[in-house]
C-alpha cells in the first residue's frame, strides 16, 4: 500500500516549515508568495491532498456543503439533485445529503446538520419552520432554500415564478380553445402549489372565466389519476387540466386515455409543470412549464458563496412554456 502523503512531506520537500503548510492548505494566515509556490509545487509534485478532516479542525468550517430533502421519489427532484451536486463539485465542494424523516420539520433537523461544520446547507423538500434561518445566521452559515420560499423566517430562496407559469398555462389553454377547466395540484400548503394555481385562476380570470374545481392532494401519479376520475365524474364536459408537476399530470393524463377513454388533447388538453425527463417520452410527449433549473443553481450557489452581497431574500426566476402533443395548437 502506497504510503500517504503528509504536510511534514511537503514542507521537507519545499525546505520550509510543516506551519508554513499548514497555513497554505487551509488558506489561512500570511505566507510570503515565493513560499506558497514552493509548498505548491512540492504538494504537486508529491501528490499531496488536503485532510478535510484537519482543515475542519483548523479553520472550524469545511468544504461541505448540507443538501436536505425529503421526497425524492417524486420525479423533479433526483433530477435537481443530481444537477445541484455536480455544481457544487466543480466548485470543490463536498455534499452531505441529508434525509428527512416523513413530518419532520427543518427547525428540528438543522442543529444536527451545523454539528458537521459545514459550510452551507441548501433546503429543497422538507416542511419548512420559522428558527432555521436564525439558528445559520448565529452559527455563520449561509442558508438557501431551493425550489420553495417560507412567508416568515428571512431565509434566502430561489425558485421557479410558479405564479407566472400557472399565469402561462391559463393564457395557453384559452388560446387554444379551452374554456372548461381544472386545477389539480398537490400539498396544499407547499409554496410552489399555492403560487402555481393562484397564477392559473388569475389568468382565467383575464380571459373572464374560473376553474370549476381546484383540487389539492399529493405530487404523484396516483393521484392524478384519482382525481381526474373524480373530475370528470363530476364535470364530463371538462376541456382541460392545468396539474402541479409532471408526476401528476402522467397521471391525468393515463385516467383520461385508459380509464375515461378520452382523447387528449382533443377532447381534453393537459398540462404539467417542471419538465422532468418523462414529460418528454413518447408516451405523453406532456405540455408543460420548464423550471430554469441551470438559473436556479447558479443563483442559489451565488447566495451560498456571498450571502453578504445580497439584500433581495427571494430570488424568483422565470420558466418556459414546452408545447408539447398534450395541449391543441
Amino acid at each position: 500500500m502506497q504510503k500517504r502523503v503528509t504536510q511534514r512531506d511537503v514542507a521537507a520537500r519545499a525546505g520550509v516549515s510543516q506551519a508554513a503548510v499548514s497555513r497554505v492548505m487551509a488558506e489561512h494566515g500570511y505566507v510570503a508568495e515565493d513560499v506558497r509556490a514552493r509548498i505548491m509545487d512540492a504538494a504537486a509534485a508529491l501528490g499531496y491532498r488536503p485532510d478535510p478532516v484537519a482543515r475542519t479542525l483548523i479553520t472550524g468550517r469545511s468544504n461541505i456543503v448540507a443538501v436536505v430533502v425529503g421526497n425524492v421519489v417524486n420525479p423533479f427532484f433526483p433530477v435537481a439533485l443530481s444537477a445541484l451536486t455536480e455544481a457544487l463539485r466543480q466548485e470543490d465542494r463536498e455534499v452531505l445529503l441529508f434525509n428527512a424523516a416523513p413530518g419532520q420539520n427543518i427547525d428540528d433537523l438543522i442543529p444536527g446538520v451545523l454539528r458537521y461544520k459545514v459550510a452551507g446547507i441548501i433546503v429543497m423538500t422538507v416542511a419548512l419552520g420559522s428558527r432555521a434561518a436564525e439558528l445559520c445566521a448565529e452559527a455563520g452559515v449561509p442558508y438557501v432554500l431551493f425550489h420553495r420560499y417560507a412567508e416568515q423566517g428571512g431565509a434566502f430562496a430561489v425558485a421557479c415564478d410558479s405564479g407566472a407559469g400557472g399565469r402561462e398555462a391559463a393564457r395557453h389553454l384559452v388560446a387554444t380553445g379551452c374554456r372548461t377547466m381544472a386545477y389539480v395540484g398537490g400539498l396544499e400548503d407547499s409554496s410552489p402549489n399555492r403560487d402555481r394555481a393562484n397564477g392559473f385562476i388569475a389568468g382565467l380570470r383575464e380571459a373572464g372565466l374560473a376553474p370549476v374545481e381546484q383540487l389539492n392532494g399529493a405530487f404523484t401519479y396516483d393521484w392524478g389519476r384519482e382525481a381526474t376520475n373524480g373530475l370528470l365524474y363530476r364535470h364530463p364536459d371538462l376541456d382541460a387540466v392545468f396539474c402541479g408537476d409532471d408526476a401528476i399530470a402522467c397521471g391525468v393524463v393515463d385516467a383520461l386515455r385508459y380509464d375515461l377513454g378520452r382523447k387528449v388533447p382533443d377532447e381534453v388538453s393537459v398540462i404539467g409543470f417542471d419538465d422532468v425527463p418523462q414529460a418528454n417520452w413518447a408516451a405523453y410527449r406532456l405540455t408543460t412549464v420548464r423550471q430554469p433549473l441551470e438559473a436556479m443553481i447558479a443563483q442559489t450557489l451565488t447566495l451560498l458563496n456571498h450571502p453578504e452581497d445580497e439584500a433581495r431574500r427571494l430570488h424568483l426566476l422565470p420558466g418556459e412554456m414546452i408545447i408539447r402533443a398534450t395541449t391543441r395548437r
